[in-house]
């Protein structure tokens, strides 16, 4: 699609509720940071970070969703370092003459919430499904929580043994978002879904997120706060919502569709959403000794 008129048959579509506070607010400048076929990441003061994506792209916490398709304008023309103006309803990308009003959009929201009702014996079935289905899933090599016993000596074990695993995973691994990265954001999607915003747990994602700041690039690292503050993929809700169901065909459809997440982070994801039910805190285990194996 040529540059020039391309963007009046491009649109925005949609975004999260995160993106459409910002959206709303003053205009900023910001610069584009990095740019893929069905993607482009932008940046702007404060570390937010505009997820900039085609229709067929996952909506993520922090996106906004364009009508066209990958590999069509503007994703061909972008480029990184391209200045860019967002804020009171417009997005600007001047150089390849791209205007999008935004005042149209719909919103979603990517928090997870815990259910009012949680049966574990569904959750725990459903677990065992996943296992099932991808084999290749490792259920023993869990780096598990303390579990939260109401005294302050294990609670504090407990935080420091969330710092050693995010230590011994975070930044570790291949793609765009490191194995080891999509792991840690799986574990924090599913026990917001099992706690929701518990004060042990709340220091638990702080914790990653203060070791991600030192051991993985900037992407990740807003994916990891993301995930920290309870924000994911919204395929990642769709998933563990279907966790909390007697629905094998909405398990299967959610399980496919955070599969077709990035060539790796898929499966990871869900690898970390699989670690976290194995090592649920109120089932009192307690696997210390894995955060000393080797990490070479």
């Amino acid at each position: 699609m040529p540059v020039s008129g391309g963007w009046t048959l491009t649109r925005a579509s949609s975004y999260s509720t995160y993106v459409a506070v910002v959206a709303r607010g003053v205009a900023q400048r910001g610069v584009i940071h990095s740019v893929f076929p069905a993607a482009a990441n932008i940046i702007f003061p404060g570390d937010f970070v505009l997820s900039l994506n085609a229709i067929t792209s996952p909506r993520m916490p922090n996106g906004l969703q364009l009508s066209t398709p990958p590999g069509t304008f503007p994703f061909p023309v972008l480029r990184a370092g391209m200045p860019v103006l967002f804020g009171a309803q417009r997005l600007l990308i001047e150089a390849v003459d791209c205007s999008l009003d935004l005042s149209c959009c719909s919103e979603w929201d990517p928090h997870i919430e815990k259910p009012d009702q949680l049966d574990m014996k569904i959750v725990a079935k459903n677990k065992e499904w996943l296992l099932k289905h991808m084999p290749t899933l490792d259920r023993q090599s869990a780096w598990l929580p303390v579990p939260q016993t109401g005294n302050q000596a294990d609670y504090g074990s407990g935080v420091q043994y969330v710092r050693s695993m995010a230590q011994y995973l975070c930044g570790r691994g291949v793609g765009l978002t490191p194995t080891g990265d999509d792991i840690l954001a799986g574990w924090m999607a599913v026990n917001w879904l099992l706690y929701g915003p518990l004060t042990w747990f709340l220091e638990a994602c702080q914790q990653i997120v203060a070791v991600a700041k030192e051991q993985t690039h900037l992407l990740s690292q807003c994916w990891l706060s993301y995930a920290a503050t309870g924000d994911v993929a919204m395929p990642i809700k769709v998933l563990l919502d279907a966790l909390t169901k007697e629905d094998e065909v909405q398990l299967a459809a959610s399980m496919e569709a955070v599969l077709s997440m990035g060539a790796t982070s898929g499966r990871d994801l869900i690898q970390g959403i699989v670690l976290g039910l194995v090592g649920r805190p109120d089932q009192a285990i307690h696997n210390e000794n894995l955060i000393h194996r080797d990490s070479t």
